[in-house]
């Protein structure tokens, strides 16, 4: 008895062990194999003797990555991969499909979609020095106001000439969707009765009637034909304050107004770029430990290691009867970790140096 009992006990141990080094060779993962889609691509040429689709096509894909570079890069690097060569761009090329093609009035059109490589775009981005950032939508409530410095009369939402022209000025690459409120009298009074202070009003009445996190406070201030924006962005709890000037611009001529607006725009992209940087080489190392017995919460949360951008890799480090410790390398903070793992519906004790999943 005392034998079966021992040879029991050491085909569990055997078992154990086996299991351990399972998890640790397979719950290794490397989080970079996703693709950057680029949708939308629009594509004409005359159709003629000369036409050749194999030219358009890498037509397409310049397009595509001029795109992707505005979506990830902010405007101050875009002039160091303005020149790459096509067969460089086919190279970060994972797929690309044509979604749509049509000969209309003796001229080819097509629509397609392209997949970037994020693992090789990265490494591109790496050799040139440029750090890029995720890609990632986000709604943000914004707040227009315009005063005229001569009249010392001001325009909210109706009678803004840049918020009747704001949703016409899109670019494919743009991430910020933008919320502008409704006519409100009270919003309006509130405003007006705070116009000779308007740059240190807070707004807050208005913005808690609106339940918002991410906002843009936008004031311009107009005299004659010299306009100056000044910002006041929270961005996931990051405030900042941008202040632009235009000179011998006039709202009333159609190009100058999207102009501005579509630089101003530009602008605030690149301040949310800026908090979505991603450095793979500076990973923030985070420990997790999950009861080893629930298999259930384990599962969870790899699924939402996988899908979290910011995450690099990680590996199971310790595996027992009690926990699985999980290492994951993080390109960002460790605040961002958490909220953004939130989002999944996992909360996260951190009480201790090693966090614990609840």
């Amino acid at each position: 008895m005392y034998f079966f009992k021992k040879k029991k006990s050491t085909c569990l141990y055997i078992f154990f062990i086996f299991l351990t080094f399972f998890f640790i060779e397979f719950s290794t993962k490397q989080v970079f194999a996703k693709t950057f889609v680029v949708s939308k691509i629009e594509v004409e040429e005359k159709y003629n003797l000369n036409f050749n689709k194999l030219k358009v096509i890498d037509r397409g894909f310049k397009k595509a990555f001029r795109d992707i570079s505005q979506m990830i890069l902010e405007r101050k690097d875009l002039n160091k991969i303005r020149n790459t060569q096509i067969d460089d761009i086919k190279k970060l090329i994972e797929s690309f499909s044509i979604l749509d093609e049509k000969f209309v009035n003796e001229k080819y059109k097509s629509i397609m979609e392209v997949e970037f490589n994020k693992k090789k775009l990265i490494k591109f981005l790496d050799s040139k020095n440029i750090t890029l950032s995720l890609p990632k939508k986000i709604d943000v409530f914004l707040i227009p106001v315009l005063i005229d410095l001569e009249t010392d009369k001001f325009n909210y939402l109706n009678e803004n000439i840049f918020v009747k022209n704001w949703e016409n000025v899109e670019k494919n690459y743009f991430q910020i969707t933008y919320i502008i409120p409704n006519e409100d009298v009270e919003d309006f009074l509130s405003i007006k009765n705070n116009l000779q202070d308007i740059e240190n009003y807070d707004f807050k009445k208005i913005l808690k009637k609106y339940y918002s996190e991410n906002f843009i406070i936008m004031i311009i201030f107009k005299r004659k034909n010299n306009i100056k924006f000044y910002s006041k962005i929270n961005f996931d709890d990051k405030f900042e304050i941008l202040s632009k000037n235009f000179i011998d611009k006039n709202i009333d001529n159609q190009t100058d107004l999207n102009s501005m607006i579509l630089n101003i725009k530009n602008k605030y992209e690149d301040n949310w770029k800026s908090i979505n940087k991603m450095n793979s080489s500076t990973s923030v190392p985070i420990r997790l430990s999950v009861n080893s017995n629930n298999t259930k919460k384990s599962l969870k949360l790899e699924k939402a290691l996988d899908n979290l951008d910011f995450v690099n890799r990680y590996n199971v480090e310790k595996f027992d009867s009690n926990v699985i410790t999980y290492k994951v390398y993080y390109s960002s903070s460790p605040k961002r970790f958490l909220k953004d793992i939130l989002s999944y519906d996992i909360n996260i004790d951190t009480s201790s140096t090693n966090w614990k999943i609840k």
